[in-house]
């Protein structure tokens, strides 16, 4: 029974809301296609482009940064025009465009130009598309609901790699293969929003365009905890490169890929259900935690570390990725949704985009146990900040 002015779609699949599972579609064909580009980056810089950890965090971050930087403005507008479907089609379709681009790239400008672009495609989408899934069911079904679309982001997040690394076995140094495969496999992801409808939300300031849209107290107290954690967030492409540290073949890095892929996958829907039983804040808390252990097992050196350590960090990113969102979205108006979820996103991309610059600066000139070290003592601060804000909240 729809309580709160929104007209939703009542049609189900698999237990599931019509929305959110065809998003979930939308997302496992992207991220099929994405992570087979994401997960052979690192042996295309070191075997291609012949650059180092320094020459990756930068392009990460930079276009993480763009990512979310995009998404402050997509959300906001998503909500003035009551419309979420068209831009996260937009989105899409301008990620899945310039993929073919990598294609005979030789240069660093020739790889960051595309990837930026295609991360700008991800800010334009992902606040409007979070905005959907949200409008779309009750607030006791928001943690299943990211739940599953992380779960189906990473399912496709495993067939990527898996993927790629058998175009690789296969066809040694074929990059350009993996780029082209990866194009066909997105254009599926644009198709299956044929099947998602638009949702209105019936609100007193729509018809009122200079308006102010709503957010909830101590909003912006929540932004700066999640800034500070992403901060200490290293990307993952860029911890990727501890296995060429250890001398094993640049071909085995998507299998690395494919194990934290997996642990995302298997961990999300119980991490969704978990954060609508006990609140998300205690599983964002457990999550960042977690991710202190696989930054622990990093620091070591061996096969059996680097397993625990990228398992630990699927397990840390199904506990936060989708949970984040649920809060956001459990806490904020909605007819504000979008707005409040590209804040959330605009904050974070600051942070990974100075996690990806600094993190690559320091472990390539410093070393790698240097970049895992002060990632660390940043996470810790996040934390504390977050605790704070938390029982400042309650005070209140």
């Amino acid at each position: 029974m729809n309580t709160d002015g929104i007209k939703k779609p009542t049609k189900r699949i698999l237990g599931l809301n019509q929305n959110v599972f065809f998003m979930g579609m939308v997302s496992f064909f992207n991220d099929f296609s994405n992570e087979m580009i994401l997960s052979v980056f690192p042996a295309f810089f070191a075997g291609v482009l012949k650059a180092g950890a320094a020459s990756l965090g930068m392009v990460e971050g930079i276009a993480d940064g763009a990512s979310q930087f995009i998404k402050i403005f997509s959300g906001r507008y998503s909500d003035k025009i009551q419309k979420r479907k068209l831009p996260a089609v937009l989105g899409y379709a301008l990620s899945v465009a310039v993929r073919p681009f990598y294609i005979n790239a030789s240069t660093l400008l020739g790889v960051l130009t595309p990837r930026v672009i295609d991360r700008v495609g991800k800010g334009l989408r992902e606040a409007p598309r979070d905005s959907l899934i949200s409008l779309s069911v009750q607030k006791e079904e928001l943690g299943k609901s990211f739940g599953f679309h992380r779960a189906m982001d990473t399912v496709g997040g495993i067939a990527g790699p898996l993927t790629a690394y058998l175009i690789l076995r296969y066809m040694p140094n074929n990059f350009n293969a993996v780029f082209l495969c990866a194009f066909v496999i997105g254009l599926l992801a644009i198709f299956s929003f044929v099947f998602i409808k638009e949702v209105k939300v019936v609100a007193q300031y729509v018809s009122n365009k200079n308006s102010r849209i709503p957010l909830p107290p101590h909003f912006f107290s929540s932004l700066l905890s999640f800034f500070i954690l992403s901060l200490g967030t290293l990307p993952v492409a860029l911890m990727l490169l501890r296995i060429a540290d250890f001398g094993y073949d640049l071909s085995t890095i998507p299998l690395f890929y494919l194990i934290y892929s997996v642990s995302v996958s298997i961990f999300s829907i119980g991490a969704g259900n978990l954060a609508d039983k006990i609140g998300d804040r205690k599983v964002l808390f457990l999550g960042y935690v977690i991710l202190l252990f696989s930054y622990f097992a990093l620091s070591f050196h061996g096969m059996v570390a680097l397993v625990i350590s990228f398992v630990l960090l699927g397990l840390f990113s199904a506990f936060t990725d989708g949970i984040q969102r649920a809060y956001i979205s459990r806490i904020s108006a909605p007819e504000a949704r979008g707005t409040a979820i590209g804040f959330l996103n605009g904050a974070s991309g600051l942070g990974f985009l100075f996690a990806g610059i600094v993190g690559g600066l320091i472990w390539q000139n410093l070393g790698p146990i240097y970049a895992i070290l002060v990632s660390g003592l940043v996470i810790l601060g996040g934390l504390f900040s977050l605790y704070i804000e938390s029982r400042l909240r309650r005070l209140s």
